[in-house]
C-alpha cells in the first residue's frame, strides 16, 4: 500500500470510531466497543506496515497561506516515529482489549470507549506531524483527551479536581511551549521539522545562541509539564482517580511519553544549547531521586507506579541531555511496555479485590492470580533493571552516556535513583507475593460481581505485556538502526556499577519485606522526619497550596471587594444619586392646574423684584 493510504488507516480509523461511539452508538455499547477495537485494531495493522517498508520522504500538503509564509500539515515517516507509532498503536489496543473485562459493569462504557478512540488519534496525529504548530495543536488534543479521561468518573470530586489540576498545571507548560513554537517561526520563518533540524540551514544555524537558548528552554517548559516533572510533576500521581486501563495508557505510550518525544523529535536543536541541556540534566536528576523516595513510602499501588512512572521519565530526559538520542529512546520503549504491563496488573488486583493496598492485596491472596502476579514480576524486574530484561539494557545505555566523561554528580544521582528504584519496585512485589500472613479467600473474593479474577479480556494483555517487557531488551540493535545510529557495545566491567545498585536495593527490599521474618516496615521508618517528607511528597504541593493558591485566592478576595466596593460602589452611588434626581423632579410633574399656576406667580414675582432692584 501507499504511504498516504497507511498513514490514513493509522490515523483516522480511531478518529472514524470515536465519532461513530460519540454520535451514534451511545446507546449501543456492545457495537460501540467493536467499533473502536476495531479502529485499533486498524491503526495497529497500519503503524506495523508503516515500520516495515522503513523510513520514506515525508508527505506535505498545503494548509493555508498568510503572506509570504506558507503553513503546512502532513507526515513524517524517519526511524523515531515510525517505531513509536507502532508502541503507541500497540498498548491502546492492548488497554482497549482489557477494558472489556474493567469496564464491562460501566454504565458510561461507550464514552469511555469513545474516549480511548479520541486519545490514540491525537498521539498518533502528534507522533507522526511534520509540521510544528500541527505537533503543538495534537499536543494539546491529547492533553484534553487525557482531561477527559481522568475526570471519567466525574460524579466523584476526587476525579473531577485531579483532571482539573492535571489539566491546568500542563497548561502552566504549554504556554511556555507556545512562546516556543512562535520564536521559532520568527527566527526560522516555518514550522517543517526536517528543515529545522537541517545541520547547514537548520534553526541551530540561524538562531544566535541566547535566541536559540530561549527557545529550547521555553520548549522545555512544555515537556516538564507534560511528561510531569519536577516541579510540575504533582499532577500525575492525583490522576489515578482515573480507571487503571487510562492509567496503564497515560503512563506508557501517551501523555506523559509526549514530552520525552518532543525532546528526542527536536534532539538536535537541544544539543546546539550547553545551557539547555545543563538545566534538563538538574531537572531531570532532580525528578528522578525525588520521585523515587516518594515511592518508597506510598502504599497505594498505583500511586508507587505514578512516581515511578515520573522518576523513568527523568531517566529518559537524562539519557537525552548527555547526548544520547538512542539511550532515551531505547528507554521510552522499554519503559512503555513494561509499565503498561504493570498497571495492567496493578488494574488485575483492584478489579478482584477492590483496594489499591498493596499490604491488603497481599493478605487477601494476590499471589494466586497467575497472570497478575507474572506480570508483576517480570515488569517489576524490568523497571528496576534486572538483566537480561529491557530495563535493564535501556537503563545502561544512560548510564553509559552519563560517564562518558567520568563520574559526575548526574551518574551518582543516577545510580542512587536506581538503587530507590529497585528497592521500591521489590517491596512493592514483596508485600503482594509475600505477605506476613494470607487470609483464607472469602466467597465473594470469587466473584465480587465481576466474574472470574482475571477474564480472558484482561488476562491476555497481560501475557501480550509480559512477552513483550521480557524481550524488548534484545530489540537496542533494532531501535538504534532505525535511529540511524550505531549501537555501543559496554564492557562487564561498564555494567557492574548498575548491577551492583540493583542487587543491593533487591537485597534491602528481602530484608525489609521479602524474609518470613520481616518486619515489614521500610527502612526510612527508622527516621521518621524524612518518612513524613518523603509522604507528603516533599511538600511540593504544601507550597503550592500556601504560595500560589492562596495568595491567588488572596488577591482574587481584595480585587473583588475592590469591584464591589470602589467600582461597583461608586457607579451604585452615581446612579441612586440620578435616581434620587428623577425622583424629585417628578414632584414638579404632578399634573395640578393649581401647582403649575402658583410656581409661574412665584417666578414672575421673583423676576419682577430682581429687575425692579435694578438687577
Amino acid at each position: 500500500m501507499e504511504p498516504l493510504s497507511l498513514i490514513l488507516l493509522t490515523t483516522v480509523a480511531p478518529l472514524a470510531a470515536f465519532t461513530l461511539a460519540i454520535l451514534l452508538l451511545m446507546q449501543q455499547p456492545r457495537l460501540a466497543q467493536i467499533v473502536v477495537i476495531g479502529g485499533g485494531t486498524l491503526s495497529l495493522a497500519g503503524a506495523a506496515l508503516l515500520l516495515f517498508q522503513g523510513p520514506m520522504a515525508p508527505l506535505r500538503y498545503l494548509w493555508f497561506t498568510s503572506g509570504d509564509m506558507q503553513l503546512r500539515f502532513g507526515f513524517l515517516f524517519d526511524g523515531i516515529s515510525l517505531m513509536f507509532g507502532v508502541a503507541v498503536a500497540l498498548i491502546t489496543l492492548c488497554v482497549m482489549v482489557y477494558s472489556l473485562g474493567y469496564m464491562g459493569h460501566d454504565p458510561s462504557k461507550t464514552r469511555y470507549f469513545a474516549m480511548l478512540a479520541l486519545f490514540e488519534w491525537a498521539m498518533l496525529s502528534f507522533v507522526y506531524a511534520v509540521d510544528l504548530l500541527q505537533s503543538f495543536i495534537f499536543w494539546e488534543l491529547v492533553g484534553l483527551a487525557s482531561f477527559f479521561l481522568i475526570g471519567f468518573w466525574y460524579e466523584k470530586p476526587s476525579a473531577t479536581a485531579a483532571a482539573k489540576k492535571a489539566f491546568l498545571m500542563t497548561r502552566v507548560g504549554d504556554v511556555g511551549l507556545f512562546i516556543g513554537v512562535l520564536l521559532v517561526l520568527q527566527v526560522a520563518g516555518h514550522f517543517d521539522i526536517p528543515g529545522l533540524l537541517a545541520a547547514d540551514t537548520g534553526l541551530v544555524a540561524q538562531a544566535k545562541p541566547a535566541v536559540l537558548t530561549m527557545i529550547t528552554l521555553l520548549i522545555f517548559v512544555g515537556i516538564v509539564g507534560k511528561s510531569a516533572q519536577f516541579p510540575l510533576h504533582t499532577w500525575l500521581p492525583d490522576a489515578m482517580e482515573g480507571p487503571t486501563p487510562v492509567s496503564a495508557l497515560l503512563h506508557s505510550a501517551t501523555m506523559v511519553a509526549a514530552g520525552v518525544y518532543l525532546m528526542a523529535r527536536l534532539h538536535p536543536l537541544f544539543m546546539g544549547s550547553e545551557t539547555t541541556l545543563g538545566v534538563i540534566l538538574v531537572i531531570a536528576s532532580i525528578t528522578a531521586l525525588l520521585a523515587a523516595t516518594m515511592a518508597m513510602v506510598a502504599t497505594d499501588i498505583k500511586k508507587v507506579l505514578a512516581y515511578s512512572s515520573i522518576s523513568q521519565l527523568g531517566f529518559m530526559l537524562l539519557g537525552l541531555a548527555a547526548g544520547s538520542l538512542f539511550a532515551g529512546v531505547f528507554h521510552l520503549i522499554t519503559h512503555a511496555l513494561f509499565k503498561a504491563l504493570l498497571f495492567l496488573c496493578s488494574g488485575l488486583f483492584i478489579h478482584h479485590f477492590e483496594s489499591n493496598d498493596l499490604a491488603q492485596i497481599g493478605r487477601r491472596g494476590g499471589r494466586r492470580m497467575r497472570f497478575a502476579t507474572a506480570g508483576l514480576l517480570v515488569g517489576g524486574a524490568a523497571l528496576a533493571g534486572i538483566p537480561p530484561l529491557g530495563g535493564f539494557f535501556s537503563k545502561e545505555e544512560i548510564f553509559a552516556a552519563l560517564g562518558q566523561d567520568g563520574v559526575t554528580i548526574y551518574s551518582i544521582v543516577a545510580l542512587l535513583a536506581a538503587f530507590l528504584t529497585a528497592y521500591y519496585t521489590f517491596r512493592m512485589i514483596f508485600l503482594v507475593t509475600r505477605p506476613a500472613h494470607m487470609e483464607q479467600p472469602a466467597p465473594e473474593d470469587h466473584a465480587h460481581g465481576h466474574g472470574r479474577a482475571e477474564p480472558w479480556s484482561m488476562a491476555l494483555p497481560v501475557l501480550l505485556l509480559t512477552v513483550g517487557a521480557a524481550i524488548a531488551g534484545f530489540w537496542g540493535s533494532a531501535i538504534a538502526s532505525g535511529l540511524g545510529i550505531g549501537a555501543a557495545h559496554h564492557s562487564l566491567a561498564s555494567m557492574a556499577p548498575a548491577v551492583l545498585v540493583v542487587i543491593a536495593g533487591v537485597l534491602l527490599a528481602w530484608m525489609d519485606f521479602g524474609r518470613q521474618s520481616a518486619a515489614r516496615v521500610g527502612f526510612i521508618a527508622r527516621i521518621p522526619a524524612l518518612e513524613k517528607l518523603f509522604n507528603n511528597g516533599w511538600y511540593v504541593d504544601a507550597f503550592y497550596d500556601a504560595v500560589v493558591v492562596r495568595t491567588t485566592m488572596l488577591i482574587a478576595t481584595i480585587l473583588h471587594a475592590v469591584e464591589n466596593k470602589l467600582f461597583d460602589g461608586s457607579f451604585d452611588r452615581l446612579g441612586f444619586s440620578v435616581l434620587g434626581i428623577g425622583a424629585g423632579t417628578t414632584r414638579l410633574q404632578n399634573g395640578w392646574v393649581q401647582f403649575y399656576a402658583g410656581w409661574t406667580v412665584i417666578l414672575i414675582g421673583v423676576a419682577a423684584a430682581y429687575i425692579g432692584m435694578g438687577g
